[in-house]
C-alpha cells in the first residue's frame, strides 16, 4: 500500500498501510516436533495412500510426530 500512497500521493494511504500492517509475534518457540527427511516424507505419502482408512492421527502415532508435520509431507509446506 505504501507504494500506491507514493505513486499517487495519498498521504492518509501510508497511515492506513501502518495499521494494517501485521504485528511481530509475543513470542516464538521452537518447534517441538523435527522436520521429517524426504525419505520420511516419502514414506508417510506412501502410507497415506495405501491406507485411504487412516486418518492423519493415526499417522502422526505411526511415525512418531505431530499431525502438523504429517500435514506438510502430505500436502507440501506453506511457505
Amino acid at each position: 500500500m505504501h507504494e500506491l500512497a507514493d505513486e499517487y500521493g495519498i498521504a492518509e494511504l501510508h497511515e492506513l498501510a501502518e495499521h494494517t500492517r501485521r504485528r511481530a509475534p509475543l513470542r516464538i518457540v521452537q518447534a517441538r516436533w523435527p522436520r521429517l527427511t524426504e525419505h520420511q516424507k516419502a514414506a508417510v505419502r506412501e502410507a497415506f495412500v495405501s491406507n485411504p482408512h487412516l486418518g492423519v492421527r493415526e499417522l502422526a502415532d505411526r511415525f512418531h510426530t505431530s499431525i502438523g508435520r504429517i500435514s506438510e509431507a502430505i500436502r507440501g509446506k506453506r511457505e
